[in-house]
């Protein structure tokens, strides 16, 4: 199969990651909710709400529903956080533009038709070995 070069990018580390479960504690604290009230208003259980402190990144749908029910903005310290810079790297992984990705969909069209044309030439050498007789 025939290569095709893609621009890639890598993410560099950020100096200060946002520690999600440690401003909704904070925030939890704050509004003097219990937590078992709290657990219930968004479906879950109390140790997971403790969980929930523990961890640095939360599903969004989840963060969407603590905020509403905590009626705070989580979602703003991800939008006032620095974004990550990018840089150019070979053989890593990234985003393509539409013209390589159209240059690598055209690529591997080619190389399906190929192959179809390979099977369709030889149909009895599949059928042969896949039906063939086993010798005793």
């Amino acid at each position: 199969m025939a290569s095709t070069k893609v621009k890639t990018a890598t993410f560099v580390a950020m100096s200060k990651q946002v520690h999600i479960g440690k401003k909704i504690k904070e925030v939890l604290v704050q509004t003097r909710l219990k937590k078992t009230e709290f657990a219930d208003l968004i479906n879950i259980s109390r140790t997971v709400v403790y969980d929930i402190f523990k961890r640095e990144t939360i599903d969004t749908a989840l963060l969407q529903k603590i905020s509403t029910v905590l009626k705070h903005d989580f979602f703003s310290y991800y939008k006032n956080h620095e974004l990550p810079a990018v840089e150019d790297v070979e053989g890593g992984y990234g985003y393509a533009t539409k013209e390589e990705l159209r240059q690598l969909t055209n690529t591997i069209l080619k190389e399906i038709e190929k192959l179809r044309i390979e099977i369709n030439a030889s149909p009895k050498a599949l059928t042969k070995r896949k039906y063939s007789k086993r010798k005793k």
